[in-house]
């Protein structure tokens, strides 16, 4: 049997390999083809891809969430297709959208989910493979070499993954976003957005844990968009009778009485007028709740960074002062997203909570 093995970028390469490895260490009639390795120097390559793709009789697909739109990809399994050939789309990476980049063949294609509880039967029966005692432990050691490959390739902590990919495929934020260096993602645009604020409680309703807010006037959160978001907050502390049942929302307000009003915006009566608007909003939505009352909390200092928690990320960004000590307008600026197992992110997290213990109640 000649199989044909499509990858593209580093990560989805070095699956390939170890594919083509354990194919053929369990099956001596298994011919695995991986032109990073069966291309040899000086040979056409779009050549040798077209003629290896006739001859197979199965073409397996290495998709990762970076691969998803790769046009490697998506000629290969087209052509493969085209030529009545089997292909079968390996998932490294979970995503519901998977096939969403291409409407044939993925859409026709069964795939097999290197994450799913049936992995290690559904290669076997893909690629006609012996269910031996032996057989078993050489894919459950692949499964383990998969897992190191992509931990050691991981640009950012795998608890910031699901929200730097919703950024990602949200249209809002530039192509150049996000970069990454030393496990943080870092944007250059879009802090303080609607998009972002968005993302974020879509992120944490109904499922999150964490949501934590180091804010000033909080104007988006409580621009009226986020309805929803106050109800389900309403339900969870009315009828929990452990606090809020098992979620943990805290949002700083900047005391409207302090000095610091004065410095907050070169505009101190819009500011202050913007911000006693805002507590009036949040003071509606509170209403009689006593639990979600606690939630809100006002500090007098000034606020030389921003944080933000969304379960087990941290948002963070810095103000800009001018010569007066004014902050710039943050809103559309840079911001990076790290987890907070890093150094920082402790940083971040106890520098919240001590912020928090400081400030005093709203409502």
């Amino acid at each position: 049997m000649k199989i044909f093995i499509s990858w593209s970028k580093q990560m989805s390469m070095e699956f390939a390999i170890k594919i083509k490895q354990l194919l053929e260490s369990i099956d001596p009639n298994i011919k695995a083809f991986v032109s990073e390795m069966d291309i040899g120097g000086g040979e056409d390559v779009q050549s040798k891809i077209i003629e290896n793709i006739n001859q197979c009789d199965k073409l397996v697909i290495c998709f990762t969430k970076e691969t998803k739109r790769s046009p490697w990809l998506l000629f290969e399994a087209g052509y493969a297709r085209g030529c009545r050939k089997k292909v079968i789309p390996l998932l490294f990476d979970f995503d519901s959208n998977w096939h969403s980049w291409i409407d044939n063949p993925m859409n026709i294609a069964r795939e097999i989910r290197f994450h799913g509880p049936n992995f290690v039967s559904e290669f076997m029966k893909s690629f006609d493979v012996q269910d031996t005692p032996q057989n078993r432990q050489k894919i459950t050691q692949f499964h383990q070499e998969i897992l190191e490959i992509k931990e050691k390739n991981r640009v950012v902590d795998v608890e910031c993954e699901d929200l730097i990919e919703r950024l990602l495929n949200d249209g809002s934020f530039s192509m150049q976003n996000p970069y990454f260096r030393e496990r943080s993602a870092f944007f250059l645009t879009g802090f303080e957005s609607f998009e972002l604020y968005k993302i974020i409680i879509d992120s944490f309703l109904y499922t999150g844990k964490y949501l934590w807010i180091y804010g000033r006037k909080n104007m988006k959160l409580f621009s009226g968009n986020y309805n929803n978001f106050f109800r389900y907050l309403d339900e969870k502390a009315f009828d929990s009778k452990l606090g809020m049942d098992g979620i943990d929302f805290r949002c700083l307000f900047l005391d409207p009485t302090s000095d610091e009003v004065k410095r907050a915006h070169k505009q101190q009566e819009i500011f202050l007028s913007e911000l006693n608007s805002s507590i009036f909003r949040a003071q509606s939505v509170v209403g009689k709740n006593t639990e979600l009352k606690k939630c809100f909390r006002s500090y007098s200092h000034r606020r030389e960074e921003i944080i933000i928690r969304l379960d087990n990320c941290i948002l963070y960004s810095r103000p800009v002062f001018d010569s007066n000590g004014v902050p710039q307008l943050l809103t559309n600026t840079g911001f990076e997203i790290f987890s907070i197992k890093t150094d920082k992110g402790k940083e971040c997290i106890n520098k919240f909570e001590v912020i928090w213990n400081n400030a005093k109640e709203m409502f």
